[in-house]
């Protein structure tokens, strides 16, 4: 069902999206003032990255950038198994609100485009056809006496437990106690931008924090142990992302790339008649 199937896709997403450390903090914090420290640190050589200030460079780096445009698309058996395996999202991400995380996501499933926004603390979702062009607010589905009405809620707790108030310190933690391995592997020009490459596995079944709070369970069980290979550049941005989940049937692979770091993005919440209701919805669906 395309349904079942988004929200397994918007869940590898925003699990992906919180491992990047795209988050905001909702205070000061030690990693934004050591960023600013010094000023000659974008022209002096970068320092190797280590498992203990890995997260939180980059986390500093990404809050003081507050705006990203990231592309991710899904490969693996077991992408192929869900229906996944080439369906590219794009996303704008504007993080200068750290109260108040903005996001405009589009992917493709099942040759259909679906738009995604998260403004004013709710996601909403247009499914072209499915909801006559319009955005169906997850929070206002979650409410309805339908029986999809626990999907879209269940996809809204998870993505709103994933993205909103989402604090990097909270990341580095969560993560730090689950990595198995980390080390630097190499360098390699992403867009023309020089990286360091980092690999680190990471044991999903000892994450904490944010990004799983609202995963099943037995969700992370399925996922196991993920690798994770980061390119990361001399101002300490990640610029590309590989995260490898499964193996043999149950293999996917999320490759991200972003770009644009501190562009301005324009993200707004519908609307009026730019909204529909769930009951709306499944008795257009129903004919």
């Amino acid at each position: 069902m395309r349904y079942s199937k988004m929200a397994a896709l918007t869940t590898a997403g925003v699990l992906a999206l919180g491992l990047t450390g795209c988050g905001a903090t909702t205070g000061d914090s030690g990693a934004t003032s050591d960023a600013s420290a010094s000023p000659s640190a974008s022209v002096e050589a970068p320092v190797e990255l280590t498992q203990a200030s890995f997260v939180e460079k980059l986390a500093a780096a990404q809050n003081e950038a507050a705006t990203v445009h990231m592309t991710m698309t899904y490969s693996g058996k077991g992408a192929e198994a869900a229906g996944l395996a080439g369906a590219p999202l794009e996303a704008d991400v504007d993080i200068s609100d750290p109260q108040n995380p903005a996001m405009a996501m589009q992917m493709d499933l099942e040759g259909e485009t679906t738009d995604m926004i998260l403004a004013d603390g709710d996601f909403y979702m247009s499914m072209g056809e499915s909801t006559s062009g319009k955005f169906l607010s997850l929070t206002e589905a979650g409410k309805s006496d339908n029986p999809m009405a626990a999907l879209f809620q269940g996809m809204g707790d998870v993505m709103q437990g994933s993205l909103k108030d989402m604090d990097p310190a909270a990341q580095l933690r969560g993560m730090d106690g689950a990595i198995t391995s980390f080390e630097k592997t190499g360098t390699e020009t992403v867009d023309g931008v020089e990286t360091d490459v980092y690999t680190i596995l990471v044991d999903a079944t000892k994450m904490t924090g944010p990004q799983v709070d609202d995963l099943p369970e037995d969700a992370l069980a399925e996922i196991g142990e993920m690798e994770i290979v980061y390119y990361v550049d001399e101002d300490e941005l990640a610029r590309k992302l590989e995260l490898t989940m499964g193996s043999g049937a149950e293999e996917m692979v999320m490759s991200g790339t972003f770009s644009g770091w501190g562009e301005p993005v324009d993200v707004a919440a519908p609307t009026g008649d730019q909204l529909i209701t769930l009951d709306e919805m499944m008795a257009d669906v129903a004919g």
